[in-house]
């Protein structure tokens, strides 16, 4: 028998990082439905003319692309944008400003690493429709609101310009032909440092002064740029913001202002939410462009470098546990726990009749926050013993107050 295990690249989430990923995406939606955003969601799958050329050299070769049972060449999503443009070019009666989000897989066979997956879930909020410098401010401002919900700390968000950086490299004579390679070594700065991205720069034939030269000039011609996107993300309650000429976002599909946004306390971790504007990438049915903005949380890596900080409390599927300290009580042991379900409490019964000291184990391995004792001389009394597992505190109630006792415990 073979050994059974799983691909390279992909992963379980057990019940305990499943329901912090569940929590992140509530509040997320919340947030993101609070700014308008409404909800979308597209196949897994799509025809790979949809998304073949979209992502660039690298994107090709990462994306999972195969011949299906009918002949029809098919990639699983690289992303949640592309998908999206066909959405809007395929509905042309969608009210614009079309603001939208998506929270859902993608794929990629990239090189697994710490919070990199080969299958992983984004949470992206697009504007389709605008051209104003206000719809990248809201977009920016809407991912800032939903990590402050995230109670994550203090994150910091880098903008450029792709549309100022292309005039920036054309006065400073980089030909069209490097224009794309300029970009993508530049991006890897953070990572590779700066020695590294000079030798790359002359390695594709351009000047070892280049990357000097556009740095200088992006500092004047960006000044007006940068001022103009502080004062919108200021008016938004962003306030952690800073100008990065060295910013370009890898995609090909990027026209203009481009966004990151980091851990103040993590940077290592890098990019925790992305984004930026794409005016060419969505057409109507004419073949003209309709310009759109978007953001994308990379959830996975986000609950990483949250795990990493100890920033993710533990969670738990059952706030209270019903202990069984008798078989013959077992029917009034479920009609507790109903009577608690029933009251908006998560609730788990013990299934078996066992000693204290092995159900509270189970209860603490779960992180169960309280517990319910009731054995036969409560039962004859209409009592209960309730213990808040976390203080270590206990107090008995009427069995007719229990659920009013544990909402107070609890919240």
């Amino acid at each position: 028998m073979s050994k059974i295990q799983l691909l390279k690249g992909f992963r379980d989430y057990l019940p305990q990082e499943q329901m912090a990923r569940k929590k992140i995406i509530s509040k997320v939606s919340e947030v993101f439905e609070r700014f308008g955003f409404a909800p979308l969601d597209t196949p897994a799958m799509e025809y790979y003319d949809l998304l073949g050329g979209k992502y660039g050299e690298e994107g090709e070769k990462l994306m999972y692309k195969f011949e299906d049972q009918g002949g029809r060449m098919v990639a699983l999503r690289y992303d949640l944008t592309v998908p999206l443009s066909r959405v809007v070019a395929s509905n042309p009666d969608l009210s614009k400003p079309f603001k939208r989000y998506q929270i859902a897989n993608v794929w990629r066979a990239e090189n697994p690493q710490k919070g990199r997956f080969r299958e992983f879930m984004q949470c992206d909020v697009d504007i389709v429709g605008s051209s104003s410098l206000i719809a990248d401010a809201e977009v920016i401002a809407t991912i800032n609101s939903a990590f402050k919900s995230l109670e994550i700390g203090e994150v910091l968000v880098k903008f450029n310009s792709r549309q100022l950086a292309d005039k920036v490299l054309s006065e400073i004579k980089i030909k069209k032909s490097n224009v794309i390679k300029f970009i993508r070594a530049v991006d890897k700065l953070e990572k590779q440092g700066e020695k590294k991205v000079v030798e790359l720069l002359q390695e594709q034939g351009m000047d070892s002064g280049v990357l000097k030269k556009y740095r200088q000039l992006m500092g004047q011609e960006g000044k007006g740029f940068a001022e103009e996107m502080e004062e919108l993300l200021s008016g938004f309650g962003v306030e952690n913001m800073e100008f990065s000429p060295n910013l370009m976002r890898g995609l090909d599909y990027y026209t203009g202002t481009v966004f990151e946004f980091v851990l103040k306390e993590k940077p290592e971790f890098g990019s925790i939410a992305g984004g930026g504007r794409y005016d060419n990438l969505i057409k109507d049915s004419k073949g003209q462009a309709i310009p759109a903005v978007g953001c994308s949380i990379g959830l996975d890596r986000l609950l990483a470098a949250l795990m990493d900080a100890g920033l993710v409390a533990p969670q738990t599927a059952a706030e209270v546990i019903v202990f069984n300290l008798d078989k013959n009580l077992v029917p009034e042991y479920l009609n507790i726990a109903t009577n608690l379900r029933e009251a908006g409490l998560d609730t788990e019964f013990y299934f078996e009749t066992a000693k204290l000291d092995k159900q509270f184990k189970y209860a603490e391995a779960k992180n169960i926050q309280v517990a319910i004792i009731y054995g036969p001389n409560e039962a004859k009394a209409r009592r209960v013993n309730v213990k808040n597992l976390k203080e270590k505190e206990q107090v008995t109630v009427d069995l007719d107050d229990l659920a009013t006792q544990i909402k107070s415990m609890l919240w």
